[in-house]
């Protein structure tokens, strides 16, 4: 009786060990291509998506935009289709490049992956101005000098952001495929991805930042905001998370919501679990 428990015993591991190793396969070619195609045009939707938000808030400091929460509704509106359009490319894309048998991770979908995209960029217009984001934007006429503030942060933000994406969709890319780093036998499961976000230790990470393209963009919005902000008798950020700050916590506070919101499309991108307070230093929305 115990050589039938002891042979059954070690038959079950063999199951477990042999399923275990089932699912740690690196994606083949078709797949890589797959997932590399999506990230690169959802990458592009919360671009456009972003250049819509800046043209929006714009507009409204501007006294083109008049009304209830214009700029607001300017913002959801997407008037010119551009991001409808980014989006559908992220659906073509997906029809195109994603064949059976379809990725088993680092992969949800083209629809998902656009709407993460574009509501990560949203999400961000909302950090830093809050939600409606007429609750902090101020009139050009009235108050120029905190005009000018509003008008530069956002795009510092939008740059830190997208330098992120650089350096995240390269490392990704490098990971997947077969005899590079930072897998050299090709990365086998999702949580071998999130180091590409979150592993200081490996070269290409966005938490390493070898080449300081984050970092750059990082100090450039600080360089912003202790030049332009703060200088008049209103708060530019009122409504957003980062109310009431100056000067370096300001900076500090929309750097690490930019952490946020990019380890939060990428986790709904990719279908990753990324600790995303960890990795931004703070309670993220």
């Amino acid at each position: 009786m115990r050589q039938i428990i002891g042979a059954l015993v070690c038959a079950g591991a063999a199951l477990v060990l042999s399923a275990g190793l089932a699912s740690a396969i690196p994606q083949g070619d078709a797949q890589q291509k797959c997932i590399n195609n999506i990230n690169k045009t959802s990458a592009k939707v919360a671009a456009t998506q972003d250049g819509v938000n800046t043209g929006c808030s714009k507009d409204f400091v501007k006294g083109k935009l008049t009304g209830a929460n214009a700029a607001e509704t300017c913002v959801n509106a997407d008037g010119k289709g551009k991001v409808q359009k980014a989006k559908l490319k992220v659906t073509d894309t997906e029809t195109k490049s994603c064949t059976a048998p379809l990725p088993d991770f680092g992969y949800t979908s083209g629809a998902a992956a656009g709407i993460a995209a574009g509501t990560a960029s949203v999400g961000l217009l909302h950090d830093v101005y809050g939600n409606p984001v007429d609750s902090s934007l101020l009139s050009c006429d009235t108050f120029p000098t905190e005009c000018k503030c509003q008008q530069i942060v956002p795009k510092r933000v939008d740059g830190m952001f997208r330098a992120m994406s650089k350096v995240f969709l390269g490392c990704k890319r490098s990971a997947l495929a077969i005899g590079k780093d930072p897998f050299p036998a090709g990365a086998a499961d999702a949580s071998e991805l999130v180091q590409c976000l979150t592993n200081g230790s490996i070269g290409l990470s966005v938490a390493a930042d070898t080449k300081g393209k984050i970092g750059g963009a990082a100090q450039k919005l600080a360089d912003t905001v202790g030049q332009f902000c703060g200088m008049g008798t209103q708060d530019e950020f009122s409504g957003g998370v980062c109310a009431t700050l100056t000067g370096t916590a300001l900076s500090t506070c929309l750097s690490e919501h930019v952490k946020c919101r990019f380890c939060q499309m990428v986790n709904a991108v990719d279908n990753l679990s990324a600790n995303c307070n960890t990795f931004a230093g703070t309670t993220c929305p």
